[in-house]
């Protein structure tokens, strides 16, 4: 049945860069689509570094190495770019030619002389304008039968065929031959010469043309719909980060006014410096605005550009479905599938999340006005709210040490969600936790399981990304996993399948636990002198040996584990394999030291690294604080009379909280 040229081709004919009908069409990888002089001109006036960046979607790409006529257009692009261009000829020339007239110019035919040589019509088979004579003899001759021919009216009003109904593609190497059939070793259309010639079997694996187009239709189909999943959720995201700039320029107007007004209060005395500290203040604004809104566009683009790219990919899509024929279907699978894999694996939670922070943009007043240089006060971003200052530490509370349900020794405490703090009571074999006021509130008995029945000892206490409880045991290999309420849900080996012998109650003594930026638990294994990952399931990943015995652990958000030694020594920072990249300094004014227990920051220090916390266990017995790179910082409290073991941070990171083992208790402090 014929369509409209004009509804099928929608925007998809229109060069990128100028707007107008393609000329000599290339398409990106992205599959929007330029004129070849208009690509070539932008690839000259604004692409370095022999790269490409799209205009539509802002996407960059590597100008392949044979240059921009490697970039062929999209086959179905091609063919409605000449059909629409065909159409706009015939709407601008009232006359054309018979391009294949056999009579005119013949002397011997006196009459036609008179007919004039106009054309009526068009053959698509043949590529030729035709008078009403060839008109005729296109109807009459037998091997022209099949042939397709349209009035000149018929396609001045736009009407073509559908191309999956009417065109058979030649083969560009074997003159008269169909490409009948496609060779998915080199993902090609091929004729029968070329079945027998150039793809043989069983080095080439060929199917018809015509299976392979339904079943690559049935593919974009399915990415299709996977597409518009993702699409919702981009779009959603496009809000979010639009809404956040709306909040983020609200808020930095808010605090320009609240800089002003304070100015204001201030200008009867001291007017001239006040007006070089607003000068300042608002500079400093400026920076967290113009970083913010880098920020946010960035965003924005990368947001935008998924959109562009997945709504040009529909249209292809639907273009193909409903109108391409077997051979754009199996000519522009790979790049339609490339971009719509691209999209669909987009993540635009991820995207956005760089930019939720910012609209906590707020100024705060300097109280303190006796220093020569008058200072008005500070503004915050998100990012620089977020770098702690370490204050004096005060001691908030100590628990777990009176009543009934006391600890007889604290080795490791861990925090909940919630607030609640659990302690491992390592004489008892069990794990008490504690409400956030320090009130007992439940416990449970680490000795259930595979071992049920035998001794357990406690190490340490983990909350994982899951929510649960993950308990390490010095006299066993396993972990154990409980939910908040204690209940015991599963257990896992802490070593590979392989290492059978280490799977033995009392064979192998596991104590550090952490979590790596994976999701995955690492687990020290302290007989052995190895750390065992495993995925949170308990499924082994790997076996990363060390050169000390791993007794407490912890991983920065890069990637690297610290381990803090059984015996007196230094942490080692190491990465995923196993080599060691450094060690911490010793704490100065000390002249040695028993790291045990570790703790990383979720905020950053004055060098803008993660802040990381080392409980010592040494005659000097306190707790330090480094930066995750391995650099000492300071010295964060000290002066415990008995021996400290496992420390954690409060979800807020102000409280700090420390297993006081011989004196039976955690205290908390405020930091």
């Amino acid at each position: 049945m014929a369509a409209s040229m004009t509804s099928q081709s929608c925007d998809l004919t229109k060069c990128s860069k100028c707007h107008q009908l393609l000329k000599s069409p290339r398409s990106l990888p992205c599959l929007h689509s330029y004129c070849t002089t208009c690509l070539e001109k932008h690839t000259k006036d604004s692409s370095p570094n022999n790269k490409v960046k799209c205009v539509e979607c802002g996407e960059e790409f590597d100008i392949p190495p044979g240059g921009l006529k490697e970039w062929q257009p999209l086959a179905i692009v091609h063919r409605l770019t000449e059909q629409k261009a065909m159409q706009l000829h015939l709407m601008s020339e009232e006359t054309i030619q018979c391009t294949a007239c056999v009579w005119f110019g013949k002397e011997e035919e006196q009459d036609a002389k008179s007919v004039s040589p106009t054309a009526v019509a068009r053959c698509t088979d043949c590529d030729d304008y035709l008078c009403k004579r060839c008109f005729a003899i296109h109807k009459s001759q037998r091997s022209m039968k099949d042939h397709l021919v349209f009035t000149l009216n018929e396609l001045r009003e736009g009407k073509v065929p559908d191309a999956s109904a009417t065109e058979q593609k030649i083969c560009v190497k074997h003159k008269g031959e169909t490409l009948l059939f496609y060779c998915e070793t080199c993902d090609v259309p091929i004729c029968r010469q070329c079945v027998v010639i150039t793809h043989r079997h069983p080095e080439h694996k060929q199917a018809e043309l015509e299976q392979i187009a339904k079943e690559k239709n049935e593919q974009l189909q399915q990415m299709q719909e996977s597409c518009g999943k993702n699409e919702k959720e981009v779009n959603k995201a496009l809000e979010e980060i639009r809404k956040i700039r709306r909040d983020f320029e609200l808020a930095v107007s808010e605090a320009r006014i609240q800089i002003k007004g304070t100015v204001q209060k201030l200008k009867s005395s001291f007017l001239k410096r006040l007006d070089e500290a607003q000068k300042d203040t608002e500079e400093e604004l400026n920076t967290v605005e113009k970083e913010g809104l880098e920020t946010i566009k960035t965003a924005d683009d990368q947001l935008t550009s998924i959109i562009s790219r997945i709504s040009t990919a529909k249209a292809v899509t639907k273009l193909l479905k409903e109108n391409g024929s077997e051979f754009e279907v199996a000519s522009d699978y790979g790049s339609l599938k490339a971009v719509l894999d691209n999209v669909v694996a987009a993540e635009p939670s991820s995207i956005i999340h760089a930019g939720k922070h910012l609209t906590d943009v707020k100024f705060e007043d300097n109280k303190d006005q006796n220093s020569d240089k008058i200072v008005i006060g500070q503004v915050l971003s998100g990012s620089t709210r977020s770098k702690r200052e370490i204050k004096t530490p005060i001691l908030k509370m100590e628990f777990g040490n009176v009543g009934i349900e006391s600890l007889t020794a604290a080795l490791d405490v861990a925090v909940t969600p919630t607030g609640a703090i659990a302690a491992t009571d390592h004489n008892t074999g069990i794990v008490k936790i504690f409400n956030a006021d320090g009130a007992f509130k439940s416990a449970f008995n680490v000795n259930v399981g595979v071992d049920a029945g035998r001794s357990s000892s406690p190490w340490c206490v983990q909350v994982g990304p899951d929510n649960l409880f993950y308990v390490t045991d010095y006299s066993s290999p396993y972990v154990k996993i409980f939910d908040l309420q204690g209940t015991y849900k599963r257990y896992f080996h802490t070593v590979s399948p392989d290492k059978v012998a280490y799977n033995t109650h009392g064979s192998s003594s596991v104590c550090g636990l952490a979590f790596n930026c994976k999701q995955q638990v690492l687990a020290g294994n302290i007989t052995h002198n190895f750390i065992s990952c495993h995925s949170l399931d308990g499924v082994h990943q790997k076996s990363i040996k060390v050169t000390i015995q791993p007794y407490f652990l912890e991983v920065t958000s890069k990637g690297n584990i610290l381990v803090s030694p059984y015996s007196p020594g230094d942490v080692q920072i190491i990465e995923e394999d196993g080599m060691v990249l450094s060690k911490l300094q010793t704490p100065i004014g000390v002249s040695s030291w028993q790291p045990e227990g570790l703790v990383i920051s979720k905020c950053f220090n004055a060098d803008d690294d993660e802040d990381l916390f080392v409980a010592d266990n040494a005659n000097g017995r306190a707790v330090y604080r480094y930066s995750a790179s391995g650099k000492y910082m300071d010295c964060v409290t000290k002066g415990f009379s008995h021996c400290i073991f496992g420390i954690a941070l409060s979800a807020d990171e102000k409280q700090l909280f420390v297993a006081c083992y011989d004196n039976k208790s955690v205290k908390c402090f405020e930091i």
